[in-house]
């Protein structure tokens, strides 16, 4: 009765496995056929596809020959007084036509400004956040913004204009009035500071004197004919005074080198090759000319199907 049970669920698990087995083998067999259909219609339309190839590096000769060469540059600095959100915010909405001249505007083609992203979360910023993307809003790129640090990039068609565009950049952000009461306010607190560092320093140094060689006397107990002799716990105070003295050293170092709003952590470059390139036009062009002419080969290559569809759609 038993064997009698079990054997259709026995019959039915070979037919699932057979099933399955079928199933596989369908699947390997149409993609191996789509293999073969996709190389053979390259191979069918090499020449074509060359050909294509071939117009667009035309194009791209012809587009290098008539448009103006344009140059990249970027400075990174770090602000003291105000975020670089407001710095960055401030230069993309700087309307820079009214500082330079029109022969000097004929020349920059653009002048923004974005943030450094610090990717690996490690306080070094890995890379520039492109100016596109600022408006998409996206909170992982927002979480690995860093603080303080932004980037200026300028885009020029004259590569001799890039130390007037840096002077005038600098002179927008540093002569903004809300920047200079900033700046002013915090020199002054840097000056107040320093004394007081340097008083409590000593303070805390006569404490420390005091402490090891005047309060540290062994406790004398006597208990019958016994005398107990007890020694008191001495605190450490040399790590205090290291660290006040590492404040004051940050801030004589800041009051002495960083006195501007705005320190300049990598200056503009003088790039010496174009961004639209020949070979980046090239490039560009015929991956544009490929996706167009694939799509128009496989419609004549194809067309007699698309007909018959198209026909059998209006039969319908």
């Amino acid at each position: 009765m038993t064997e009698t049970k079990n054997a259709p669920q026995e019959i039915d698990l070979i037919e699932l496995f057979n099933k399955i087995g079928k199933w596989i083998g369908n699947q390997i067999k149409w993609f191996f056929n789509l293999f073969v259909a996709i190389f053979y219609f390259f191979l069918r339309n090499t020449l074509w596809f060359f050909l294509f190839i071939i117009i667009g590096i035309i194009a791209a000769i012809v587009f290098h020959k008539v448009a103006r060469l344009y140059y990249h540059t970027e400075l990174v600095g770090y602000s003291h007084t105000i975020s670089n959100i407001e710095v960055i915010q401030s230069i993309n909405n700087w309307n820079f036509s009214t500082i330079f001249t029109e022969d000097e505007m004929n020349n920059v083609k653009d002048i923004g400004a974005t943030y450094l992203l610090d990717i690996n979360k490690d306080g070094i910023w890995d890379r520039v956040e492109d100016i596109d993307d600022m408006g998409k809003m996206d909170t992982n790129i927002m979480k690995q913004r860093t603080y303080g640090n932004f980037c200026i990039q300028i885009e020029v068609y004259d590569t001799l204009l890039i130390p007037r565009i840096k002077e005038s950049v600098m002179n927008y952000l540093s002569n903004n009035q809300r920047v200079l009461e900033r700046n002013e306010i915090r020199l002054r607190q840097m000056e107040q500071l320093i004394p007081k560092l340097q008083k409590e320093i000593i303070e805390l140094d006569s404490l420390k004197k005091a402490e090891y060689f005047s309060n540290n006397k062994p406790t004398v107990a006597k208990m019958g004919e016994m005398l107990l002799i007890g020694e008191k716990e001495t605190k450490l105070y040399h790590k205090d005074v290291l660290e006040l003295i590492g404040q004051q050293q940050k801030l004589e170092r800041d009051l002495f080198l960083n006195k501007d709003p705005f320190e300049i952590i990598l200056d503009f470059s003088v790039p010496t090759k174009e961004e639209n390139s020949l070979f980046y036009l090239m490039i560009r062009f015929v991956g544009i000319s490929l996706i167009i002419g694939f799509f128009i080969i496989l419609f004549f290559d194809q067309r007699k199907f698309v007909f018959d569809q198209i026909k059998k759609s209006k039969e319908k």
